[in-house]
């Protein structure tokens, strides 16, 4: 895949959390949740159809046009936008354990990239964008919500998957998805490229996992597992890319 390529899979990853995001008011969970939130910030509930048909045409245009640098600032405006009034609506979505408000950092670090790659190619400022993006998820979910701040939730999660102390269960994977990302931005060549390949492995397996308990968490407003996808494309970019010099 060549750098065009590459360039391309990550906006049309990116662009389908948009176009995703946009169809799924559709559903009546995503309605729901959607309308409690807009309901704790004092807007009216017709604000969630119209920013849900924006997202359609910000989708289509990402993923059909060419990259474009002001295109990008808009999108980091909206996602920098909707991260701080949620975080200070509800802080505890910034230790959610299915990401809600961290995957925006490997979100807009996959925009970013592409954008770049566009105009300067695979330089070592676009390999390292990535690797940060991909290693914040990493850290933040190993450390924040297993580590540092378990919750009910997931220790629940876990106790239904595995006949082990939920506690110690969590905080193993915590320490192990922690040291993943420390992992992405320390190593080179083979061992790198096989802690990613491992990455997206983890990254099919652990939303299936999830999703299988709790499947309306593909109908959130917030994308906790849509989200995942252009980590997805951007693990394997850069496991392909990764050498001895990245």
């Amino acid at each position: 895949m060549n750098d065009a390529r590459q360039g391309r899979a990550l906006l049309v990853s990116v662009a389908a959390v948009w176009l995703t995001t946009g169809l799924l008011v559709l559903h009546p969970h995503f309605r729901l949740v959607g309308a409690a939130y807009l309901t704790l910030l004092g807007l009216p509930s017709w604000l969630m159809i119209a920013a849900c048909a924006a997202e359609l045409v910000l989708g289509l245009r990402v993923a059909l046009g060419p990259p474009d640098r002001w295109l990008a600032i808009l999108q980091t405006a909206a996602v920098a936008g909707f991260t701080a009034i949620l975080a200070g609506l509800e802080p505890m979505l910034l230790v959610s354990p299915v990401g809600v408000l961290t995957k925006n950092i490997p979100l807009l670090t996959a925009l970013w990239a592409a954008t770049l790659l566009a105009r300067e190619g695979w330089t070592p400022r676009v390999l390292w964008l990535l690797r940060g993006g991909i290693a914040a998820i990493w850290l933040t979910e190993g450390l924040l919500p297993k580590i540092l701040f378990q919750q009910e939730w997931e220790l629940a999660l876990s106790a239904r998957l595995l006949p082990v102390d939920p506690s110690v269960l969590v905080g193993a994977l915590g320490v192990a998805q922690a040291a993943s990302g420390v992992a992405v931005l320390l190593l080179a060549w083979r061992p790198l490229r096989w802690v990613l390949w491992a990455q997206a492995a983890a990254l099919v397996a652990l939303p299936l996992m999830v999703s299988l308990h709790e499947p309306l968490l593909w109908a959130h407003p917030f994308g906790p597992l849509t989200k995942n996808l252009p980590i997805f494309v951007g693990t394997l970019i850069l496991a392909r890319r990764c050498s001895t010099r990245s």
